[in-house]
């Protein structure tokens, strides 16, 4: 099936599989991907040490680094390619809202607003969803060192973030998918599922995986 899409968007919470979604995505379009390099952030070990000193140094590399990836696809010829991106832009306002004090987000929310208008809106927005258990549960079993001090509490207030925000998004066609009990990365019969649905998802938004 060819993408009718220049960029697809993956969103959600950590470890709900944004990465490995994006990525077979990508090989079953033929598509260019677009991928976070989120521990390539000098703050980031340090964010989870100590989140009340380094969140906002984080949040800014964050958000410049993914402005730069972003900015390209209108500067270069890339989107001469359908391009599948593991993140969108909104997913830093997301962290940003829960992770900085009130002052610190006030300075960030100004930032923000003058970047988002200067990178691609998505085309399709896929939102990953997952009860915490499977997020902790996927967590440890990927064993990445940084992340083994993430607690239950903060993965409960970003999912609870996460549904706020895409709960009034309206900036393009939205597909929520909850991967509790759907596996397409691993199940040809989910991921057959998943692509019917991206070629049906309009202008509105449509729900995959809750029954």
């Amino acid at each position: 099936m060819a993408v009718k899409r220049n960029l697809v968007c993956i969103d959600g919470v950590i470890g709900v599989g944004k990465t490995n979604l994006a990525l077979k995505l990508a090989a079953e379009w033929g598509t260019v991907t677009l991928l976070e390099e989120s521990l390539e952030n000098p703050y980031l070990d340090r964010f989870y040490e100590d989140p009340d000193t380094f969140a906002f140094p984080a949040q800014l590399h964050f958000l410049m680094a993914r402005y730069r990836e972003l900015a390209k696809l209108k500067q270069t010829s890339l989107f001469e390619r359908a391009v599948v991106a593991d993140y969108t832009i909104y997913k830093d306002w997301i962290f940003s809202s829960i992770n900085l004090p009130d002052n610190d987000f006030t300075i960030y929310e100004k930032m923000f607003r003058d970047i988002v208008e200067k990178v691609p809106e998505p085309d399709l927005v896929i939102l990953l969803q997952a009860r915490v258990d499977t997020l902790m549960r996927r967590i440890s079993r990927r064993g990445r060192e940084i992340e083994k001090g993430i607690a239950r509490e903060y993965l409960e207030s970003l999912s609870e973030a996460y549904n706020s925000f895409y709960f009034t998004y309206y900036n393009g066609p939205l597909l929520v998918v909850n991967t509790d009990h759907f596996n397409p990365e691993d199940s040809r019969e989910h991921f057959s599922r998943l692509l019917a649905e991206i070629d049906a998802t309009g202008q509105g938004r449509r729900f995959l995986g809750t029954a």
